[in-house]
């Protein structure tokens, strides 16, 4: 009796193995507990679940306010596989190996577009054989060929939904006048094409997705992943995935492969095709800044909080002042930002009217050094200034120049010992979070300096960040218990 079940048990474990093996798109999952017995009985590895990245992009792709989807990084990190699943579902609507529903405004079926590289050199050799290896055996499929002789348009008979494969070598009007759910990019496209298949998204409120190490393709970094919307706030409908070839180690990938593969770059290419920074990321100040961990919306902040404020001044250009809250826990949040021409009376008139509007306890407020200017003047930048200031309660001091350990600091904030953020920035904030994003070492001489020379707001923000500000109750005075005086 027993010998019969073991043999059931290993027929059954081998037709599943074969099953999988056959549909790998139903084991890209995590297996239960009872499927990996089945693993073990059958000395296989049937399930290959996502990677960590490929996990974040799913996990990303069930929030419908995400129109526009980033996964760049190192070779081998698995793009073109999560580009080509994701595409199978799209047409199926839903994750094949869990039945998770895709959502779509209409119930028409579903148009997906995958642009790749070259007929020859890409589509040919990577894009085809990654949809065949993860199409379903069982489930029915009609394809065309082009006159490359690329199978390039793919029909799900079951609902009618298309792939259509087009190729970056193409001209940006061949794009034109095609309406979809979906555009795959498999490496970055050219400008023009990504404008026109994105036309043909607006119909159906469709997404795009690019998966792609970038080089050279600074527009994509600059357009796309940094996306700001109409009033220059991040743009939050793009959700970006960044990783490198190492989190693919174990998913696919061997230790030994990748030292391999490693041997065969140059210096300057191991950042971009190992780890996926291009060169033109490589000189962020600040790496560790990520729009979807520490952007928030604004909110009203709690009376007890302590805020504290630095501005920065210069005689040809917008002021600078940045607002920077501190809660119980010493988490910090830049709160405000004043972005304005006008002569020190104006801006200090400004800051008080925030600071009473909203009711702040202020702790600090600090202005650039170079506000004090000549020594033998007494109607400095400072003196006007402080003067408002001080006529409100506010004392004024002189900020400090330490900008090496303030953008260490700035750093250590955003991204905390214990792996979380301890800086935030309130969407509201758009200088200052531009140019957190965007300010670069200079290549050659390795000093700060930002696109334009752009770093004010950046100043304001490390010298924030050098006051180390830490929270304490507000001290409470009973009048009541104050002895009565006779006058």
């Amino acid at each position: 009796m027993m010998e019969g079940l073991e043999r059931e048990y290993a027929q059954v474990a081998v037709a599943t193995r074969d099953f999988y093996a056959e549909n790998p798109i139903y084991a890209f999952r995590e297996p239960s507990e009872n499927e990996k017995i089945l693993e073990t009985a059958v000395e296989t590895r049937i399930f290959t679940p996502p990677n960590p990245k490929q996990k974040q992009l799913l996990d990303g792709w069930l929030d419908n306010n995400k129109k526009v989807f980033t996964f760049t990084g190192g070779n081998r990190m698995g793009k073109t596989t999560i580009l080509t699943i994701i595409g199978i579902c799209v047409l199926a609507g839903q994750w094949l190996w869990d039945g998770t529903k895709i959502s779509f405004i209409h119930k028409k079926p579903r148009k997906v577009r995958l642009v790749g590289q070259g007929w020859e050199s890409h589509i040919k050799a990577v894009v085809i054989p990654a949809l065949k290896r993860w199409w379903p055996k069982n489930r029915p499929l009609k394809t065309s060929k082009n006159n490359q002789g690329v199978e390039s348009v793919w029909i799900d008979v079951l609902t009618g939904s298309t792939i259509e494969i087009m190729s970056n070598s193409q001209e940006s009007d061949m794009f034109e006048g095609w309406d979809g759910d979906l555009v795959l990019y498999d490496e970055p496209p050219r400008r023009d094409i990504r404008v026109a298949c994105a036309r043909g998204l607006i119909d159906r409120e469709g997404r795009e997705l690019f998966g792609a190490t970038l080089i050279k393709e600074a527009w994509i970094h600059r357009e796309v992943i940094k996306a700001r919307d109409e009033n220059g706030k991040p743009d939050m409908s793009v959700c970006n995935v960044t990783g490198e070839i190492y989190d693919n180690l174990g998913y696919g990938l061997t230790q030994a492969g990748i030292d391999q593969f490693a041997k065969t770059l140059k210096p300057e290419e191991r950042l971009a095709r190992l780890h996926g920074k291009p060169s033109y990321m490589s000189t962020l100040v600040f790496p560790r800044f990520d729009r979807e961990k520490h952007v928030k919306e604004p909110f009203k902040i709690p009376l007890d909080w302590i805020v504290d404020i630095s501005i920065d001044f210069h005689p040809s250009k917008p002021w600078a002042v940045v607002f920077m809250a501190t809660a119980r826990n010493n988490f910090k949040y830049v709160i405000n930002e004043i972005h304005s021409h006008g002569n020190p009376k104006f801006i200090a008139e400004e800051i008080v009217r925030y600071v009473q509007e909203k009711k702040l306890r202020v702790g600090i407020v600090q202005i650039d050094p170079l506000a004090k200017g000549d020594r033998n003047n007494d109607n400095t930048v400072y003196e006007i200034v402080a003067e408002v200031l001080g006529s409100h309660g506010l004392t004024l001091d002189v900020a400090s120049k330490d900008k090496d350990n303030g953008i260490a600091l700035v750093n250590n904030l955003l991204w905390t010992e214990n792996e979380m953020p301890g800086l935030y920035f309130c969407e509201n904030c758009v200088q200052t979070i531009r140019q957190t994003e965007d300010l670069m070492y200079d290549p050659d001489s390795l000093r700060p300096t930002a696109v334009k020379v752009d770093d004010d707001f950046t100043e304001c923000l490390y010298r924030l960040a050098l006051i180390d500000t830490q929270w304490y109750p507000p001290v409470a005075y009973d009048a009541s218990a104050q002895p009565n005086v006779m006058l």
